[in-house]
C-alpha cells in the first residue's frame, strides 16, 4: 500500500501550515538559523492529511513532516534534510527559496492531495517499491517518490525518472534519509 500525492497550485490565501511543495514553509521557531546558505525548502507534510491512508502507521499522525534539500554540489549532489516536528509550527519563513541561486522560482506554493494508490504506481508518492529501480533485487525502504513529470511545478522536470527519499536504517529513523536522483 503507498498514499499517491496530487498537486494543485494554491490559490493566493491558502493555509500555510497544510501539507504542500514549495511555497512558505511553516516551521519552530527554534530552527529560524539552522538553515545553511545553500539549503531549499521541497515541502511539508501535515501528518493527520495522510492518518487515513497510513495504515501501517509508518508515520507518526500528528505533527509535521519537512524535505529541505541541500543543493551545493548541483542535482546529482543534493543531500536530504528531514526533519519531524511533533507539535504545531509557530513561524512561516516567506520565499526560502529565493536566496538559492538556480532555484529562486520554486517559492508558489502547491497544495497535496493524497489517495490511497498501488506500491508500484508510477506517480509522486509515499511508500511502496521504487518505480524504475533496477540496481539490486531487495529495493531500498521508500519514503517519498517524486516524479518531476507528474505535475506542473517545473521542478527538476529534465529529469525522465524520479527523486527519491529512502530510508537509511528503519522506517521509524526520519533524521537518516538519503535521497536519489533517478534518470530514466
Amino acid at each position: 500500500m503507498a498514499i499517491g500525492i496530487r498537486v494543485k497550485k494554491a490559490p493566493a490565501n491558502y493555509d500555510l501550515g497544510a501539507s504542500k511543495f514549495f511555497g512558505t514553509p511553516t516551521v519552530p521557531v527554534s530552527w529560524a538559523q539552522d538553515f545553511s546558505d545553500d539549503e531549499i525548502f521541497f515541502c511539508q507534510l501535515r501528518l493527520s492529511d495522510i492518518a487515513l491512508f497510513d495504515k501501517d502507521n509508518k508515520l507518526p499522525h500528528s505533527g509535521y513532516l519537512y524535505f529541505f534539500m541541500h543543493t551545493a554540489d548541483g542535482e546529482r549532489g543534493m543531500k536530504a534534510d528531514v526533519r519531524l516536528l511533533e507539535g504545531e509550527p509557530e513561524l512561516a519563513i516567506d520565499d526560502f527559496n529565493t536566496a538559492v541561486e538556480g532555484y529562486e522560482c520554486f517559492n508558489d506554493a502547491y497544495l497535496m492531495e493524497f489517495y490511497e494508490t498501488d506500491e508500484s504506481e508510477c506517480c509522486t508518492r509515499l511508500f511502496g517499491i521504487p518505480s524504475d529501480w533496477n540496481y539490486e533485487d531487495r529495493h531500498p525502504r521508500l519514503l517519498m517518490q517524486f516524479d518531476p513529470l507528474d505535475n506542473e511545478m517545473g521542478f527538476l522536470d529534465h529529469i525522465d525518472g524520479f527523486l527519491y527519499f529512502f530510508f537509511v536504517e528503519n522506517d521509524r529513523n526520519l533524521e537518516l534519509i538519503s535521497l536519489h536522483v533517478e534518470y530514466s
